[in-house]
């Protein structure tokens, strides 16, 4: 099967959880007293994510079925996809407890969020950051800056919406994640973590220096802010905030310092000349 027809992009109609996040957020807002069979719906639509993680990677070795010079690409445009999509869901168990435990002042705004995380990706950035061409978005990728990363982008997304919420939509969003997502996060970690290419033996140096790794944990950062913000405060949270936003800037500042020091280098270099030829002619 073809590369661009597997990993292509997947409208809100074709992708089934982001479209039943959609549907259930409509009808938690505007259905007045939620009977026991809808409520039923909506934790099955909940489901959805993990279903759709595990049913795209049945087998080990998934994101290096067509190469390792498209292996970057693929990698990253699913778990940028799959962390959207457990992130609707955990909006949507959030939405569904405030929704049964009376929080009739969190509910519109919970809806707001579910609808615009659910029609995020299809705005496309990542067509505007990245080559459409796989091998060349692989390049982009490995060498590029953080901001032209999607996973990148939605870890920090994510960060400022913690920040953001107020305290009792985030108690939600903790049960939500707790009793409703964490298989899915259990399979995310399976999904990715055995996919993660390394240059290094030693599994710690990979999980800290590679890119993917990065990838990986920094898509976890957000959800662990959760109960970091609850129990330490507002202002420890928004230092930890800072903390991960320098995380995946520091190789871009990196980088940046690298070429400068080469740069002032360059011009202070002294080139010696080249040493002068003499002809001698016989007499």
């Amino acid at each position: 099967m073809e590369l661009t027809r597997t990993h292509r992009h997947r409208y809100i109609i074709e992708d089934p959880a982001r479209f039943g996040c959609l549907c259930a957020a409509a009808g938690l807002l505007f259905v007045q007293d939620i009977p026991f069979w809808m409520t039923l719906a909506v934790v099955g639509v909940t489901q959805l994510a993990p279903i759709l993680m595990a049913a795209r990677a049945l087998e080990q070795g998934w994101s290096r079925r067509w190469g390792a010079k498209v292996h970057g690409s693929v990698f990253a445009s699913n778990l940028a996809m799959d962390f959207t999509n457990l992130s609707a869901c955990t909006i949507i168990g959030a939405l569904l407890l405030a929704r049964h435990f009376n929080s009739v002042e969190v509910v519109k705004p919970l809806a707001i969020l579910a609808v615009a995380v659910c029609f995020m990706p299809d705005v496309r950035l990542c067509r505007w950051l990245l080559s459409g061409d796989p091998v060349e978005a692989s390049r982009q990728l490995r060498t590029g800056p953080a901001l032209r990363d999607p996973v990148m982008l939605a870890s920090l997304l994510a960060t400022a919406v913690v920040c953001a919420l107020d305290r009792l939509s985030l108690q939600y969003f903790l049960l939500s994640l707790i009793f409703l997502q964490f298989n899915g996060m259990l399979v995310l970690v399976d999904k990715y973590l055995p996919e993660i290419e390394s240059r290094f033996r030693a599994g710690w140096k990979a999980l800290l220096l590679e890119r993917e790794a990065r990838r990986l944990w920094l898509t976890f950062a957000p959800l662990a802010l959760l109960p970091l913000r609850l129990a330490l405060g507002d202002v420890a949270a928004w230092c930890i905030a800072g903390g991960i936003a320098v995380v995946i800037a520091l190789p871009d500042l990196y980088r940046l310092a690298q070429g400068l020091v080469t740069t002032v280098g360059n011009l202070f270099k002294v080139t010696p000349a080249q040493p002068a030829t003499y002809i001698v002619l016989p007499k």
